[in-house]
């Protein structure tokens, strides 16, 4: 489908035609204006579809978002990308920075023309009410992104086609919020169960995670910056998990790496991901070549334009190898079917991140430039990560319910495939491992603060990689501390802190971090646009 809007970019549009190609047949653009296309229900499930695409652009899902360092991740030293990977980025980034803001608003501003068009189609409403509860989660997820990432933004409720109106105001955070909640309160209403759709579409079990998510983080930074009770938030947050755990749609796939592989994608771990197809239909993705295993890209290796930081495999208890050895590895491809594995006083070789790897190459299709892994907005795992964080503080400290979630996950992970993990033998042959992560209790973590801690670090275990730490530190005020830690600290059983030049984007790294800054490309083209402070 190929669609044309005017757009020129406050917070968005720039002329241009975007294309989307999906299943669908090609529109023309000549009939593709909201007068002439929003006529048939046909129409409104093609223009829903264009909206799920959105998510595919560089800015969104594709490519941009996991560039930004972190203690777990770092772009690659010989490629910051304009500074991200050393927090000297500035307003004039077009690497990350532009593309994560053009794109998301690229999205809004067609679920925006969704949403205003679709209630004037002749259909079953009931239908009708559930394509805009989709539109609008996918706008409230868009926003969400973009109010972590910026702070104040322009918040546009409509359409926007023509090059009138478009200098628009930075609307207040909390409103944000407020009208991602109105927007996800619609989709529980109207979305439908995760039986009743096709893999890749907007639930409610979707929507709850998500609203949970949004919760969890407005309550955590009023906690942070101690201006409001955040008791509320963090109780919403845990309610909406525990219906979502409830609900038993979802489950953790029994092997950690099946959560990640090609072959077993839409299993019930996932509970939102963006959907990408190879086969020469521009739907697929370059995920795998940012991060992986570097090596030959023919046998399945990577770029390496994403690394771990030496000291995200530290934080791993020692025992925990499956989760520890398969995100971030210190090994790399230098063959069809051959991989070599370096010792840790090698520091000279990165370690990766290795969730979305393509090694070994199990399809004789295999292209590296159109790949079609995933991408997990939200698994299953993190919904009991949301939970038991948001349980502890309703509570001011751990209940046994507390535990028994994150105990699930410690469970998967005793789960250990035939043969050496990086093989990655498929199918699977597992066997138990009880050694691995035994459970833990109230004797391990007896209060408020050490469970807190326990979730601090299992959320980089269990999620890093999927462009999550960068929300979490700064959610939780530790974005600035835990960048600046690295640049002294020695890790037990390493003989130095974080190298290659860490400690240039530790000395780089400021409160202002918090907050991106808004691309001075739009603050020229928008007037009323103001700058973030120390940009």
């Amino acid at each position: 489908m190929k669609k044309s809007i005017i757009y020129t970019s406050i917070a968005l549009m720039f002329i241009g035609l975007v294309s989307c190609q999906d299943f669908l047949n090609e529109v023309p653009k000549t009939q593709a204006s909201p007068e002439n296309f929003y006529k048939t229900e046909g129409q409104a499930e093609a223009a829903v579809i264009g909206v799920y695409n959105a998510l595919q652009r560089d800015g969104v899902y594709g490519r941009r978002q996991y560039f930004i360092t972190t203690d777990i991740v770092r772009a690659a030293p010989w490629n910051t990308q304009g500074g991200m990977g050393t927090y000297s980025m500035s307003a004039d980034n077009t690497e990350v920075i532009l593309p994560i803001w053009r794109d998301h608003y690229k999205g809004i501003n067609e679920a925006n023309a969704a949403i205003a068009n679709i209630p004037n189609i002749e259909m079953d409403e009931e239908r009708k009410n559930t394509l805009i509860a989709e539109v609008k989660f996918i706008r409230s997820l868009l926003y969400f992104n973009l109010v972590r990432y910026f702070g104040d933004i322009p918040y546009l409720d409509s359409e926007t086609s023509s090059l009138e109106g478009l200098e628009v105001e930075r609307t207040p955070a909390e409103t944000i919020y407020n009208n991602i909640i109105t927007d996800l309160e619609f989709g529980i209403a109207n979305l439908n169960e995760k039986d009743e759709i096709v893999a890749g579409r907007a639930t409610v079990g979707a929507a709850k995670t998500l609203l949970s998510k949004v919760y969890l983080t407005r309550a955590s930074m009023l906690q942070r910056d101690g201006t409001g009770d955040a008791q509320s938030d963090f109780q919403n947050a845990s309610q909406l998990a525990k219906e979502v755990i409830q609900t038993e749609e979802y489950s953790l796939n029994n092997y950690f790496p099946d959560a990640f592989i090609v072959e077993n994608k839409n299993s019930d771990e996932i509970i939102f991901d963006v959907q990408f197809m190879r086969g020469g239909l521009g739907e697929g993705n370059l995920i795998g070549m940012d991060m992986g295993l570097m090596g030959p890209k023919q046998y399945g290796g990577s770029w390496g334009n994403l690394h771990a930081t030496e000291y995200y495999s530290t934080i791993y208890e020692s025992t925990d190898k499956v989760r520890r050895e398969w995100t971030t590895p210190h090994i790399r491809v230098i063959g069809p079917g051959k991989i070599k594995e370096f010792p840790v006083k090698a520091t000279w070789q990165p370690w990766k991140i290795g969730k979305f790897r393509r090694y070994p190459v199990r399809s004789s299709d295999f292209v590296w430039s159109d790949w079609d892994i995933n991408w997990p907005v939200f698994r299953y795992s993190e919904i009991l990560l949301i939970y038991a964080e948001a349980l502890n503080e309703v509570n001011n400290g751990p209940t046994q319910e507390v535990f028994d979630v994150l105990n699930q996950l410690r469970t998967r992970a005793r789960n250990v495939n035939t043969g050496y993990i990086h093989d990655d033998i498929y199918p699977r042959n597992l066997t138990y491992d009880e050694t691995i992560l035994p459970d833990i209790s109230s004797i391990d973590y007896p209060d408020y603060a050490s469970i807190k801690q326990y979730i601090f670090f299992e959320r980089a275990r269990e999620l890093g990689g999927e462009a999550k730490r960068w929300f979490d530190l700064v959610r939780w005020g530790k974005l600035v501390e835990q960048i600046k830690f690295l640049k002294d600290y020695v890790p037990p059983g390493r003989k130095r802190p974080e190298g290659k030049n860490w400690n240039i984007t530790a000395d780089n790294i400021k409160d202002f971090h918090m907050l991106m800054p808004i691309p001075g490309a739009e603050i020229q083209s928008n007037q009323l646009l103001t700058q973030n402070p120390g940009y």
